[in-house]
């Protein structure tokens, strides 16, 4: 393993991380600095300029007519922050366009006939346009109705395509970005101004690895948040904490993504939608305090139904984790899935269970395709869907049975013999004394951090614990200083490290050990210094 000391140059190190990411020498220069978006051709984006020109001059003739849009979303992130960029774009040309987002129970994921008609039944509007963004590139029986009914329809959507649509419709589609993103990409060819901070946020939440055409949509997307965030969102970073000038892929991950996520869990996504489109700061409040509240029923809810999952698998013997309850809200099961397989290092099946029709949630490891593992059960699902990681279905209550004893059988011989651990990669080994605030910078410029372009982590060897303490207010973040027993005089210094929600590592750490570990680096500001510290990840001995 490289080894980095005080010695070891910027362009070395830079080197060596981007050499880790699979960034070839040629893309060095865009990786560290990505264009913008809207300076990129459409096939950067993986869009045919044909498509995109057919779509954006069938809206603008919509508009220009003055007929009624319906622009049809999804109930994740992706989906409603896609939606909210259209809607914004058209909106602000005069058009006579509505947003809709499906509710998780009552229409389910995607396109349906059946929600769309009600809609405009309750609205009292034909529709002369319909716009999916995010889903109905599979959706053939489901648009079919809807032409029929004399509503032209454009297709924005970034899954796997099927067959192609066998119908009059014009698509906008590629699978090398979001949802979000691809709205973007319409949008702003009608209003210059689309908000790409919202084509960020769907990216990041919909888990795009963060590289290519990703980077560049994350990157400039995130400069849009700090200095011009719409009213929806620049209430909601107040609410959650954030510093709006620092937000980053965590904040929009795992800060903002919940709460807009949470309504649609719950309840009706509508007010998340609302929030992201809202043009007054006063609703714009009072939609952020409804998210962040359902939130907190979400955080609630899911504890305890985590925990009462953790107790039923407490004593599983098998390669699979698969739990049936009454109690299990279905807007939180895939939540629940994702902690246990990320826990125990299996796949799970987490099923809301109810008299009747009965809906569940899967997630995998590496080593099994969990949607072509849940196709060799295809007869016992109503509906079944997903990719090698997630799946999600509906099945009768009364087949639960047979499908726990199919599949448990199944994935034990599937997995049998294999040593089954989650991949940790560590970029190179450290010295302590290149822990600096110039090297803490440095790594910055890889940012924004995510899927295949994790935060950089080194491995520090044998250092020695010098003190430490317990912080937060439940005392369970543990702080340690730590130095380099090899070097001696100048050279030696003491390092900070944080280790958040591992208080309990504070029992088998003590004072004058010596220890290996990983962690990454990062600035803090304190008291009007900055200094370099270690977010320590894990303790190896």
């Amino acid at each position: 393993m490289i080894l980095i000391d005080r010695h070891t140059s910027s362009d070395d190190i830079i080197a060596l991380l981007l050499k880790n990411r699979h960034i070839s020498p040629k893309k060095i220069s865009e990786f560290l600095s990505p264009r913008a978006p809207h300076q990129l051709e459409p096939k950067v984006f993986g869009v045919a300029s044909k498509q995109l020109d057919q779509a954006v001059a069938q809206i603008k003739q919509t508009v220009k007519n003055h007929q009624n849009v319906l622009i049809y979303g999804d109930y994740d992130v992706d989906g409603i922050s896609a939606t909210a960029i259209l809607w914004q774009a058209l909106y602000s040309q005069g058009a006579q366009v509505i947003p809709f987002v499906p509710d998780r129970e009552l229409d389910g994921y995607g396109i349906k006939s059946e929600s769309f008609f009600r809609f405009q039944q309750q609205k009292n509007i034909h529709f002369d346009l319909l716009i999916t963004v995010d889903n109905g590139i599979v959706a053939h029986d489901q648009l079919k109705p809807i032409l029929d009914a004399g509503t032209q329809i454009i297709v924005i959507d970034h899954h796997a395509a099927g067959p192609k649509l066998p119908l009059p419709i014009i698509t906008v589609h590629s699978t090398k970005i979001s949802g979000a993103a691809l709205s973007w990409l319409v949008a702003q060819k009608i209003y210059p101004h689309a908000d790409l901070g919202l084509a960020a946020l769907g990216t990041v939440a919909d888990c795009l690895p963060l590289i290519d055409i990703n980077r560049n949509i994350v990157f400039h997307g995130l400069q849009s948040l700090r200095l011009n965030p719409n009213f929806g969102i620049k209430k909601l970073i107040s609410l959650s904490g954030i510093k709006p000038d620092s937000i980053s892929t965590y904040d929009l991950g795992f800060v903002l993504g919940p709460r807009i996520n949470a309504v649609g869990r719950l309840s009706n996504p509508t007010d998340a939608l609302r929030l992201l489109c809202s043009q007054n700061p006063v609703q714009a409040s009072k939609f952020a305090q409804t998210l962040d509240d359902y939130n907190y029923q979400r955080q609630q809810i899911q504890q305890q139904s985590l925990e009462v999952a953790d107790n039923l698998v407490q004593k599983n013997k098998n390669k699979l984790i698969f739990v049936a309850d009454p109690s299990f809200h279905p807007g939180i099961i895939g939540l629940i899935a994702g902690r246990l397989t990320e826990k125990y290092y299996l796949p799970s099946v987490i099923i809301s269970q109810t008299d009747d029709i009965s809906k569940g949630s899967c997630r995998s490891i590496k080593e099994l395709n969990i949607i072509d593992t849940l196709r060799e059960f295809s007869h016992l699902f109503i509906s079944l869907g997903g990719h090698s990681g997630a799946a999600g279905f509906s099945i009768s209550t009364a087949n639960i049975p047979q499908l726990k004893k199919n599949l448990t059988r199944f994935i034990n011989r599937k997995l049998a013999g294999k040593t089954l651990k989650p991949t940790k990669f560590i970029d190179a080994e450290m010295k302590l004394n290149a822990v600096t605030v110039p090297n803490c910078r440095l790594l910055n410029q890889l940012e924004p951090f995510g899927i295949d372009n994790p935060e950089p982590v080194f491995l520090f060897k044998q250092v020695k614990v010098v003190e430490k303490r317990l912080l937060g207010p439940a005392q369970n973040h543990l702080k340690l200083k730590v130095d380099d027993p090899t070097t001696s005089g100048k050279e030696n210094i003491l390092v900070d490290c944080i280790a958040f929600k591992k208080g309990d590592w504070s029992q088998k750490i003590n004072v004058g050990d010596l220890i290996d570990f990983t962690a990454s680096l990062n600035l803090n500001s304190w008291n009007g210094q900055t200094f370099p510290q270690l977010v320590v990840k894990e303790i190896l001995q």
